[in-house]
């Protein structure tokens, strides 16, 4: 474990059991958890675009899609769990808070509602869907959209290429590729 974590992951080492419809149990331990996902280690590392159903250890139970493979380890998005999402997220920032003996940070980037929320979202097809922007960080955006998009979907907001990271009920929660340049933040921001 002399991997070192940047200043968007946080530590937390947690027992899991995972499985999927075409996979049989197998065991897995939590490493961190960032805005990308919950970061496990394994022996197992499932296919990527995989979902599987974890169990973990003081959690809960929730279904999650692996975004990311590698030696020994996955990383995963959560879809969908046995709480609420905001409560999952919260319990595992809890336990992390604990396991390091600090404070773990809320946001990385202060958010601001936009003066002009009214966007287009294009998709990788090229079809746009008009959408209202709820929220507006440097790393990402809430977006009210009418259609249901997957996480881990590419889209652009206005011009800025984005994935979608989380679904709520009448939109998404976008991490944008890039971060935005500080100059370009505030309500007057036009993605």
């Amino acid at each position: 474990m002399g991997e070192s974590l940047t200043a968007t992951q946080t530590r937390l080492i947690l027992p899991a059991l995972c499985w999927s419809r075409y996979r049989a149990d197998f065991y897995a331990v939590t490493a961190d958890l960032s805005v990308t996902g919950l970061r496990f280690r394994s022996s197992v590392v499932p296919s990527l675009g995989e979902i599987l159903s974890c169990s973990i250890r003081h959690a809960g139970s929730m279904e999650a899609q692996v975004i990311e493979g590698g030696k020994e380890q996955f990383v995963t998005r959560v879809i969908r769990a046995e709480a609420p999402l905001p409560v999952i997220v919260r319990r595992l920032l809890d336990l992390a808070a604990e396991q390091n003996g600090a404070e773990v940070p809320q946001r990385v980037h202060p958010r601001f509602v936009p003066d002009s929320p009214d966007i287009l979202v294009t998709m990788s097809c090229g079809t746009r869907i008009p959408a209202r922007l709820l929220n507006v960080s440097a790393s990402g955006a809430a977006v009210r959209i009418d259609i249901r998009l997957e996480p881990g979907t590419q889209i652009t907001l206005g011009r800025t290429p984005a994935t979608v990271a989380r679904c709520f009920d009448d939109g998404i929660g976008a991490a944008f590729l890039q971060p935005l340049p500080a100059e370009d933040l505030g309500p007057h921001v036009l993605l």
